[in-house]
């Protein structure tokens, strides 16, 4: 029997459009799942869509295709773009309901899994648009639109997980409470999406720790290049660094690291107000089998 993992969170793959009417949201649980089904298998499986408003909101469900560029932005494709896409194995129902005010409804799909399916990850999203079910024809521009998405992995085995650093810059900052800007850039080159964790240190020229910082939890999908940001910020002695970046991507045995140099030209001081958050702000990626 194909085994599902509920994920706890994912980025949000919302897209809006601006109103001056009205505001029309939904909310989904769970927001992604991941499947692990071999070919010839069928999944089941559905979603709860609420209206968390008191208003009525018609709800249009549709599939599409998603990919990250290397900078951690999303770009939205027709279903069946990718050539890993699973979109085309997906059936789901209903395709448009009305949700009264605070009323839930459950969605549910089908997976159907091609008995020639390609081993590895294949992904797919269900996007769930809100709007005024009261609008008149050509009038949707005046009204708020929020569409979230329901993503959805399938793991068809085997699925290998691999990656390496491809390289890593650290930048100096210009001024005292500025951080060091570090940038790694990773490549999943094996055939499973997976999520990506890590640490940097800072030595000094005895090999010390100086310091030491964390990298964001990040998804990369199989056969794309993400690059992983992170700052170190000071007190810190002018002079010369060791970067040290360690990675993982799920394996309980191996590490990917990769180090760089960087100089600095003056004493850092810790920032005048709270650091911002390190990395990048998307949100948890698929848990690793």
């Amino acid at each position: 029997m194909p085994k599902q993992v509920t994920l706890v969170a994912i980025a949000a793959l919302a897209a809006l459009t601006f109103t001056a009417r009205a505001q029309t949201a939904v909310a989904i649980d769970p927001p992604a799942v991941l499947f692990r089904a071999l070919p010839g298998e069928t999944v089941t499986a559905s979603i709860l869509v609420a209206n968390p408003g008191a208003e009525a909101a018609r709800v249009r469900v549709s599939l599409g295709d998603w990919m990250y560029q290397p900078d951690g932005q999303p770009v939205y494709l027709d279903p069946g773009s990718l050539p890993e896409s699973a979109s085309s194995w997906i059936t789901f129902s209903p395709a448009e309901f009305v949700l009264e005010g605070h009323e839930k409804k459950v969605v549910r799909y089908t997976i159907e899994v091609p008995d020639d399916a390609e081993t590895g990850t294949h992904w797919s999203v269900l996007f769930l648009q809100g709007e005024d079910p009261n609008a008149l024809p050509g009038a949707n521009i005046a009204t708020f639109k929020l569409r979230v998405a329901h993503t959805i992995y399938v793991d068809v085995p085997p699925v290998q997980r691999d990656g390496r650093i491809l390289g890593l810059a650290a930048v100096p900052p210009e001024q005292p409470d500025e951080p060091i800007s570090i940038g790694i850039q990773y490549a999943n080159t094996g055939n499973g999406a997976y999520a990506v964790t890590g640490t940097l240190e800072v030595r000094d020229a005895q090999g010390q720790v100086v310091g030491e910082t964390t990298i964001d939890r990040t998804v990369v999908l199989p056969g794309a290049t993400r690059v992983l940001v992170a700052n170190f910020f000071g007190p810190l002695p002018r002079g010369d660094y060791v970067v040290l970046a360690v990675l993982n991507y799920g394996s309980e045995t191996v590490d990917v690291a990769g180090q760089t140099v960087v100089s600095v030209p003056f004493d850092l001081v810790a920032p005048s107000r709270p650091p911002p958050a390190e990395g990048e702000a998307s949100a948890e990626p698929p848990k690793n089998p």
